[in-house]
């Protein structure tokens, strides 16, 4: 069945017929994303100092053209689930110097990083967690999975800090290599990461193999997008070989070449328990088959403007190319799977 075409430009969404003329590619001009001025002051949630807990909140937002934060979502986070309503009130609270397009203000996307620390330092092990994180890491080393599953929760109630956290879900990440799906081991891998651009409290060697695991499974599932920012990330360690250079040319050179392929190619999806779902876009239409469960719309978070809209089954849909790079959320009831074609 043939597909019909929506052109998504500027929020505003139209009709276009059941065919689309391709076009010769134009340059773009560059976007200037929004910047930070002031930020909004963090407060520290009492029941999480109460407990000693740290934790960190990665969000994203858009900004308008007046400096104002608008449309936050979370994209991920550890810790108390009152960090995440502090990092948000925080965000409120932000000042932007606005994004711009051709010399104008534009809505623009920006990330940012909330992080809640107690201790400064190299953060300390409360009572055995050292000796029980080593003890889960054997178990899921010899291959018991019923008694790792029981480390692991073990593990989980102990931790407090950010650094017991980080540990945490390396070892998570260590399980679900063993036993996973690479959707799973994703999940964890960024989670020890922490979103981080650089290694703060983690060890270094550690931080560099969390993240070549995480470009691996990024290229793995399809997640191209988020394949370029982790490459960027790995360039600006300190001490990247020449042999590792040369393999971000060539992941660089295959991604550009698929993005300008004229063959579709499908990215396995499925909503999160607060039923939604990220992928940076590789390229300008897409589409969405195979939905086992409920979707209900997409959200588009693009350095120019936001967009969104109802998912119709059947329909693909198309930007008009001046938006920039996209973050499509998919939104509808937990756990629902599908893929996305970008066409």
């Amino acid at each position: 069945m043939k597909l019909f075409l929506f052109v998504l430009a500027l929020g505003v969404v139209v009709y276009s017929g059941t065919n689309s003329a391709q076009t010769d590619a134009e340059e773009i001009p560059t976007l200037k994303s929004p910047k930070v001025i002031k930020r909004g002051p963090i407060v520290y949630p009492h029941v999480a100092a109460s407990r000693n807990e740290e934790g960190w909140v990665e969000l994203e937002t858009m900004v308008d053209q007046k400096g104002r934060p608008y449309e936050i979502v979370v994209v991920d986070s550890v810790g108390h689930p009152e960090f995440r309503r502090a990092a948000i009130r925080s965000l409120k609270r932000t000042t932007f110097e606005p994004g711009e397009y051709l010399g104008e203000r534009v809505d623009g996307v920006h990330r940012f990083r909330v992080s809640f620390e107690m201790y400064s330092g190299a953060p300390p092990f409360f009572k055995r967690f050292r000796s029980s994180f080593m003890e889960t890491v054997r178990e899921i080393e010899g291959g018991n999975r019923a008694e790792s599953v029981k480390r692991l929760e073990k593990l989980r109630d102990q931790t407090k800090t950010l650094h017991e956290d980080l540990m945490y879900w390396t070892a998570k990440f260590y399980f679900e290599r063993r036993w996973g799906t690479p959707s799973q081991q994703l999940v964890s891998v960024n989670k020890a990461i922490g979103y981080r651009k650089v290694p703060g409290n983690m060890d270094r060697s550690l931080f560099e193999q969390l993240l070549w695991s995480k470009l691996d499974l990024e290229i793995e599932l399809g997640h191209y997008g988020e394949s370029l920012r982790t490459m960027v990330v790995l360039e600006n360690l300190e001490q990247v070989s020449e042999g590792r250079l040369t393999n971000f040319a060539k992941y660089r050179n295959s991604i550009e070449d698929l993005r300008t392929a004229n063959t579709a190619f499908g990215v396995p999806g499925v909503l999160n328990k607060e039923g939604k779902w990220k992928y940076v876009l590789l390229r300008n239409q897409f589409g969405v088959i195979d939905v086992e469960g409920v979707i209900y719309e997409f959200q588009l978070y693009c350095e120019r403007d936001l967009v969104r809209f109802k998912f119709e089954p059947e329909l693909q849909y198309s930007l008009d190319g001046t938006n920039g790079t996209c973050s499509l959320w998919t939104i509808g009831k937990p756990n629902t799977e599908f893929t996305l074609l970008q066409l």
